[in-house]
């Protein structure tokens, strides 16, 4: 949470006013639709959901999936944490956050404790002083497994704070993302 500060008590936050977030050198624009790209109702968390109610944990189809080519990008960028069986860890923790909310919704007592974190500015804008010309509006900072899943089960809105870029303009990557190969942005 060093990145970034919370500003804002719990608020339902308007899915459709919510990006995914953006990296450069880790998320792969040519995965994505051209317009407004980052939109969670476009992204591959979304897609990954709708691909797994659809067709089940059939992994040889997920990996054909958007999703698991973006982690594989990460992986061949030197984030070494996405391994194969990562990706299909992970895979399985949205499909159970997503059965857990449809089952239970949402839980006050894990949002008071580990919420949604919401920036009113993408982070490359506000860190890096970078105009990409395509991020608009605001950007999840975590909890992206709950905002995707709110948005397959047709929900309006989702409890999250708004926070804030510790460090805006200081150009400097955080820890995550010093192990990528060729850090430009």
């Amino acid at each position: 949470m060093e990145e970034v500060k919370i500003i804002s008590d719990i608020v339902d936050i308007p899915l459709d006013k919510l990006h995914h977030r953006y990296v450069a050198r880790v998320t792969p624009l040519e995965l994505y639709e051209a317009v407004d790209p980052m939109h969670v109702f476009k992204s591959h968390h979304v897609s990954l959901l709708k691909t797994i109610i659809k067709h089940g944990l059939d992994k040889k189809r997920l990996m054909k999936t958007p999703y698991w080519k973006e982690r594989q990008h990460r992986y061949n960028i030197g984030m070494t944490r996405w391994t194969n069986k990562k990706i299909w860890e992970h895979i399985n923790d949205r499909w159970q956050t997503y059965r857990s909310l449809k089952k239970h919704g949402y839980d006050k007592k894990l949002g008071d404790r580990k919420p949604v974190l919401v920036l009113k500015k993408p982070f490359w804008e506000t860190r890096f002083n970078w105009d990409s010309g395509f991020l608009n509006g605001y950007e999840v900072w975590d909890g992206m497994g709950r905002v995707s899943s709110a948005v397959v089960l047709g929900w309006k809105t989702i409890p999250g704070r708004f926070c804030e870029d510790m460090k805006p303009g200081a150009c400097e990557f955080d820890k995550g993302l010093n192990k990528i190969k060729n850090r430009k942005v």
